[in-house]
């Protein structure tokens, strides 16, 4: 399974309930965070249900961090947003028979993604065997020995404009595929899907024969930049699951709905 964009430290992200913040006082969830937690334990309780357990890749963006324009945080303190999203975090992790911490941007993670790392070592994440580190720029993984191969990546282009929410992901992945086999040739991967976040919105694209591209939703609702850039657009909530059924990679999403909008009556 793979989920993206948890932003812990965010006023309109993941956080877990009560949570101790610097001078002895702690923030409490909004109504929106605890409508969030509401949503992540439904997923707990299908995650619980697999068999046998999953892998989980979360590609990007664990926490909001501590980038100074940002007027939307809970702490600037970033040793108390990575504790909590280790709480957020810890029972999927629990659930999970490998996790895979793959890097986001800057803003949120650091200039060398030194913020999710830390939590990545907290959450013992599988390894870089290139780099070392706990956290990956990309990754690709094979679901099985010999099988189709997923490339997951955090960042993708994005659109203000619906209906052309498909264009970006279907060129990266068919961009990959040929520079793939412009420098490996044979030796290449035999990538199938391409997985990206960082968009907050779902998307599944198709291009036949049998490739992929996939956009995950995010666990973040509509933040203030949000609202000055894209204002019409509407952020998804949830995470997909893939599975291999021996011929092809099958993609479930799971979006919550989003709650009511308020309609204020003068």
């Amino acid at each position: 399974m793979v989920l993206s964009d948890g932003h812990v430290g965010s006023t309109v992200g993941l956080w877990p309930g009560a949570h101790p913040i610097e001078g002895g006082g702690e923030y409490a969830a909004n109504q929106y965070q605890r409508w969030l937690s509401d949503c992540w334990a439904v997923m707990l309780d299908e995650v619980r249900s697999f068999r046998p357990r999953p892998i989980v890749v979360f590609n990007g963006d664990p926490i909001q961090g501590v980038n100074t324009r940002d007027g939307q945080l809970i702490t600037n303190k970033v040793d108390i947003q990575i504790e909590a999203a280790a709480r957020v975090y810890g029972p999927l992790r629990a659930l999970a028979s490998r996790w895979y911490q793959v890097r986001g941007t800057e803003w949120h993670e650091g200039k060398s993604a030194e913020f999710v790392e830390l939590l990545a070592q907290r959450l013992r994440a599988e390894k870089d065997p290139g780099s070392g580190q706990w956290s990956w720029w990309e990754l690709y993984l094979a679901v099985e020995e010999g099988g189709p191969v997923i490339h997951f990546a955090h960042h993708v282009g994005t659109s203000s404009v619906p209906w052309y929410e498909a264009t970006v992901p279907l060129r990266d992945t068919l961009l990959l595929l040929a520079e793939l086999w412009r420098f490996y040739g044979a030796r290449a991967p035999n990538v199938r899907m391409v997985v990206r976040s960082h968009r907050h919105r779902y998307i599944h694209v198709d291009a036949p024969p049998d490739i992929h591209a996939v956009v995950t939703p995010a666990w973040q609702l509509k933040t203030a930049f949000a609202h000055k850039k894209a204002a019409s657009m509407v952020p998804q909530v949830g995470y997909v699951v893939i599975e291999w059924d021996g011929q092809d990679l099958v993609v479930r999403p799971r979006i919550f709905e989003l709650p009511d909008l308020h309609v204020e009556v003068p």
